[in-house]
């Protein structure tokens, strides 16, 4: 690196976060891709070699940040790449199927824990758009009528639910339609980040007001109970689901709008990946979903006490891990980096 690291002689201190980031960013970004090729295990004796020293360096870096800088955005990268690092350096090298487990197990979750604004921002959209939907289509069935798809007015006009076809598909197939359907709407609230989080929000508080309009409009031709019926079993795990993907959408779009001390470009490329790792959480809850919503939801032999039940206890066992795990792993990190600059 060009610039001596800090505490050694004859190193200047940075007088700025900008001037700071400048001069260390190449030995940071150097550090951050010899670490991605462990995981993918391609590191040559000289590149671990290489991967120590830049190491050691950073906690000199990380060290002066928390002095001069606390509280900024080059401080939390450079913790979290201490920690990434130490876990490089120092723990056993982990297969694919590792870190598939470690992606669910505890980065996932660390992820949805540390950008809990995101997390709220989605929720109250979603929970906005509802309450609109339901409000406008009670106050006003006819001017609102186009919130309600054609499919299920026309359902609804015949005093039936448009939930029955379910139940003469078999499972399988009813399943893998709605797994693919439900991971469409995902990976594109997810992907709407890149327009800084404008069309997240608007597919958050659309597909709130979607879901706020059916629910009056069958309760108004007698059919409320059947449809909350329905959607009891599977509900609570599919909304969720799609809060964590507008979560990642808002991560997204932090690396666009915000990107602190950092060029747009690598604030977007970092983000990217902290977002990516919320929406793998999605695909297995939706798939999930799927199956709940394919094989109990439609099926009379369920009780609606047990379909409540189900679809609660689904939702509050899944918020419950992912925040328990988010934030163990959160502290371990920590733990790490703390260790790390100990050293």
């Amino acid at each position: 690196m060009s610039d001596p690291a800090p505490g050694r002689g004859g190193a200047s201190r940075p007088r700025s976060v900008a001037g700071f980031v400048r001069a260390r960013r190449a030995g940071w970004e150097r550090l951050g891709a010899l670490v991605e090729q462990v995981g993918a295990g391609r590191l040559t004796v000289a590149e671990v070699e290489e991967l120590d020293r830049q190491y050691r360096r950073v906690l000199g870096d990380l060290s002066l940040a928390r002095t001069s800088f606390p509280g900024t955005d080059a401080e939390g990268y450079l913790a979290q790449l201490a920690a990434r690092s130490f876990a490089a350096l120092y723990r056993r090298r982990r297969g694919g199927w590792d870190r598939a487990v470690a992606l669910l197990r505890s980065e996932g979750p660390a992820e949805v824990v540390g950008h809990r604004g995101a997390l709220a921002l989605a929720a109250g959209l979603m929970l906005g758009g509802l309450l609109l939907g339901a409000l406008a289509t009670a106050l006003d069935p006819e001017g609102f009528a186009w919130l309600v798809p054609a499919g299920v007015r026309e359902a609804l006009a015949a005093r039936r639910l448009w939930t029955d076809d379910l139940l003469t598909a078999a499972p399988g197939l009813a399943g893998g339609a709605i797994a693919r359907n439900n991971l469409s709407v995902a990976a594109l609230c997810f992907a709407l980040g890149l327009t800084g989080g404008v069309g997240t929000a608007l597919l958050l508080i659309g597909n709130g007001a979607l879901l706020g309009a059916v629910l009056v409009a069958a309760w108004r031709a007698g059919l409320g109970p059947g449809l909350a019926g329905f959607v009891a079993a599977h509900g609570p795990v599919e909304l969720s689901a799609l809060v964590l993907a507008g979560q990642a959408g808002f991560v997204l779009a932090a690396g666009l709008v915000t990107p602190g001390e950092w060029p747009r470009r690598e604030a977007l490329a970092r983000r990217g990946r902290e977002a990516a790792r919320i929406l793998a959480l999605v695909a297995p809850l939706l798939l999930l979903v799927a199956a709940v919503e394919a094989t109990v939801s439609p099926a009379g032999r369920f009780p609606l006490p047990a379909r409540v039940g189900l679809g609660l206890g689904l939702a509050v066992a899944a918020w419950t891990y992912l925040w328990r795990a988010g934030r163990a792993a959160a502290s371990a990190r920590a733990e790490g980096a703390g260790r790390g600059s100990s050293r």
